[in-house]
């Protein structure tokens, strides 16, 4: 502690959706410790999620070399760099070995982790103080407030904050602005994902798109990030009408506010998929090889689209995860859509002066 106040370390290195869904975290250990200093450790690739973020003093960004040998020395010296940190606790949030590592490294006071089986590749054993979740499943957001409330800060609170530069705002719409000039409905329609076991097909992806133009209520907006153009590129093809493609977005920045414009966003159990809910902007996903129940936008609105039986979710091999989301129907999204756009104006009609 310097000077009476406590110093305080997130660590939570990358995956952005994870990086989002602490978000919530922070802000209890902010309001629980008002006058602290809170940091972060984090990869280059979620660091746009929590820069300029107001309740963050320091942000500790480990960037990993190409090679073993030179990665292995760049992060032992990132680790001097988080001891030098002088912290009194450090929360581990992640959960694999390299964080727990780091955590070791701080040779903290209070050093705070999620027991096994939560927590892997024993990164537990640098913990001094391991939270054992409940039984029942639990979205990764609860789980992470878990955690901070085992260090006092007990709050409840969804709140989330991802700080967009005022340039930023700007230039993503005038893009809308230029692009769209109707006064539809935008949806927002991300088609890649990461991992096979969570791709909705590509032909119903164009089903869907279609469908929402024939509609007459919508533009569809394609998105992509980096490496993913020519999903969205076959997913447009596919199509009879003709969606925009997004451009590039130079940065997550970019993307969360063009997110922040739309009406609607609808894909898979993506990063994208919590900065939009993070933007509080309704969302409609289609899961597959992921617990809907631990990876569902926790904040609403928001509508999941799902054939597996939750029981066969973990351990589920990507060929029946492919089978199952198969199963779900561009005619089932687009209901599904409509009636998220339809809930959502009814919400704010409710909200109207008499």
């Amino acid at each position: 502690m310097l000077n009476g106040v406590p110093r305080i370390l997130i660590i939570r290195f990358s995956a952005i959706g994870d990086v989002v869904r602490v978000l919530p975290a922070l802000h209890a250990l902010r309001d629980a410790y008002p006058h602290a200093q809170i940091d972060w450790a984090i990869e280059p690739k979620s660091l746009d999620i929590i820069s300029g973020h107001p309740a963050l003093d320091q942000i500790h960004v480990f960037e990993r070399p190409e090679g073993f040998r030179a990665g292995i020395r760049a992060f032992r010296s990132f680790c001097r760099t988080l001891r030098d940190g002088h912290y009194d606790m450090v929360l581990d949030f992640h959960g694999i070995f390299k964080s727990g590592y780091a955590m070791g490294a701080t040779r903290a006071a209070t050093r705070t982790a999620f027991a096994a089986p939560r927590s892997r590749e024993l990164s537990h054993w640098f913990a001094n103080q391991r939270v054992t979740l409940p039984d029942q499943v639990l979205n990764r957001i609860e789980e992470n407030l878990i955690l901070a409330a085992a260090t006092g800060a007990s709050g409840s609170g969804l709140e989330v904050t991802i700080a967009v530069p005022d340039e930023v705002q700007e230039a993503v719409e005038s893009f809308i602005h230029d692009t769209f000039q109707s006064a539809k409905r935008l949806v927002i329609v991300h088609a890649p994902v990461e991992r096979a076991e969570k791709q909705w097909p590509l032909n119903h992806y164009a089903a869907l798109v279609d469908m929402l133009l024939s509609d007459g209520r919508f533009d569809v907006l394609l998105t992509w990030g980096p490496g993913q153009r020519k999903i969205v590129e076959k997913v447009h093809a596919k199509c009879k009408r003709n969606p925009v493609i997004a451009p590039e977005m130079p940065s997550l920045k970019y993307f969360s506010w063009l997110a922040r414009q739309a009406d609607l966003y609808f894909g898979g159990d993506t990063g994208p998929m919590h900065i939009a809910s993070a933007m509080d902007v309704p969302v409609v996903a289609v899961f597959g090889g992921t617990s809907p129940k631990r990876h569902h936008p926790f904040r609403e609105p928001s509508q999941i689209l799902y054939a597996a039986p939750e029981k066969k979710t973990e351990n589920m091999t990507p060929q029946a995860a492919r089978e199952y989301l198969e199963k779900i129907t561009a005619e089932e999204a687009y209901d599904a859509c409509t009636a998220m756009i339809k809930r959502v104006e009814g919400q704010g009609a409710a909200l109207m002066p008499a």
